[in-house]
């Protein structure tokens, strides 16, 4: 099997010239860079352990509508690559064996999955079988790491619908509830901040260079299932001292599936803080999660496209807590101030998969517009209430890929082509700009008061 891949996409660059791309694929790359894409492969044998050259595998998914062709070589080897995460079936035959299928074959993200095939002599009924479980030890690579699939993304509980939560399942992976979320210290793998993970969308870089974490966040209906590597992943992925976090959205198949849910959420059930005596309940909370998807077939089994949208709207009562000692008037100026923090968050995707021949092409958009008012972060809980920001973060990522098999089917070369565009934009401003001179209390500072003495 050999492999051409071209990886590009670079924050805020668009593929412009087709004069490089064709002089590219004038000098093939044997470079090995499939990051979203699976293999299967394995040797196929008759019932004594001797090889058989020369069967024919097909591996289909009636649901993506991809249908893909092996032949075994001399060896009895086989391999079907650049198969997209989903399930499988497997069909084996060969003039003078009996033919074999295995159904229900769960292939993950940036998976080899070997499948090693007896076949039977002699002129007897198919043989089907079916693969209840996946494959959980991959000898092709040495990296550790944790696949989290589509059943634990949709039954695992989460507090917000961020589906990042899950990567506590991860071994050496914990999520910091004092960081804010998507910040340096929020996600810390193996003892590295998380600002030394990377962050991949469909293989679109997705990190944020200045905060750590994900830049954009995606609807949790849009999350078909991601892989997070922790440690000796393979130099394709690069730019990370610590975890890669190597997410796939979903697609549309040859049948239409659609979701929609609404959540909410309250301080009913919450606890007070037991560390404030003067609080007897819980701070006001109220959250609302719409959220909307679909997928479905244009053309069966040749074009499909997925969308969803979310929107969360959050109002929190602060459980902030005066530094003791607060002079009283002091606290009178503030109290003004405490307004419940209000947090509006619009989340768009939209994305187009052709198979066009040799061709596996993918078109997405994603669009995320947050806003907050009265944001308190959970790692500066000192600051007064007058001194609260407003902010704001927009996003838009555009992603591109072509995946084309060429030459023999049996055995052909993979070429993958990626572009890519990100825009990021962020605002913080006052909350309360006539509140005058910054108010800060800090543990490393003596108390300033500003303008109001």
């Amino acid at each position: 099997m050999k492999r051409v891949d071209l990886i590009t996409g670079r924050e805020r660059w668009a593929v412009k010239s087709t004069g490089v791309l064709c002089l590219l694929l004038l000098f093939p790359l044997s470079v090995l860079a499939q990051t979203t894409v699976s293999t299967i492969e394995g040797t196929i044998k008759d019932a004594q352990g001797s090889v058989v050259a020369g069967a024919q595998v097909v591996v289909k998914s009636p649901s993506l509508g991809i249908e893909r062709t092996a032949t075994s070589d001399a060896n009895g080897f086989y391999r079907v690559t650049a198969l997209p995460a989903g399930i499988y079936t497997l069909s084996i035959s060969h003039t003078g064996f009996a033919a074999r299928t295995f159904d229900n074959v769960e292939l993950t993200v940036n998976r080899t999955l070997t499948l090693d095939i007896p076949l039977e002599v002699g002129a007897v009924s198919e043989q089907v079988d079916v693969v209840e479980y996946a494959q959980l030890l991959n000898p092709t690579t040495a990296a550790t790491g944790t696949t989290i699939t589509p059943q634990q993304i949709r039954e695992m509980p989460t507090n917000g619908r961020n589906y990042l939560d899950l990567m506590q399942l991860v071994p050496g992976v914990v999520i910091n509830r004092q960081a804010n979320v998507g910040s340096d210290n929020s996600t810390p793998v193996l003892g590295e901040r998380a600002g030394n993970n990377n962050f991949l969308i469909d293989g679109q870089p997705n990190k944020d260079t200045v905060n750590g974490g994900a830049a954009s966040q995606f609807n949790q209906e849009t999350i078909a299932e991601f892989q997070v590597l922790t440690a000796g992943f393979r130099a394709e992925f690069g730019q990370a001292s610590g975890a890669i976090v190597n997410v796939i959205t979903k697609s549309g198949g040859n049948e239409y599936h659609g979701l929609a849910s609404i959540f909410f959420r309250n301080n009913v059930f919450d606890t007070s803080n037991s560390l404030d005596p003067t609080e007897d309940e819980a701070p006001f909370l109220q959250r609302w999660d719409y959220s909307l998807a679909l997928g479905g077939p244009i053309v069966k089994d040749k074009v499909f496209f997925f969308g969803s949208g979310e929107r969360i709207r959050e109002n929190r009562r602060l459980n902030f807590i005066f530094p003791p000692g607060t002079p009283q008037v002091a606290r009178n100026f503030e109290n003004q101030f405490g307004n419940p923090a209000r947090i509006f968050d619009t989340r768009g995707f939209l994305k187009f998969d052709e198979q066009l021949g040799g061709h596996s092409l993918s078109q997405s958009v994603s669009y995320t517009n947050g806003n907050v008012r009265e944001f308190l972060p959970l790692s500066n809980a000192t600051d007064l209430p007058s001194r609260r920001n407003d902010t704001g973060a927009r996003h838009l990522l555009l992603g591109f890929s072509d995946t084309v098999l060429a030459g023999d089917r049996s055995n052909p070369w993979v070429l993958t082509l990626r572009g890519g565009y990100r825009g990021d934009t962020s605002e913080t401003r006052p909350a309360h700009p006539e509140a005058g001179v910054g108010t800060t209390f800090n543990m490393f500072s003596s108390n300033n008061t500003g303008g109001l003495f």
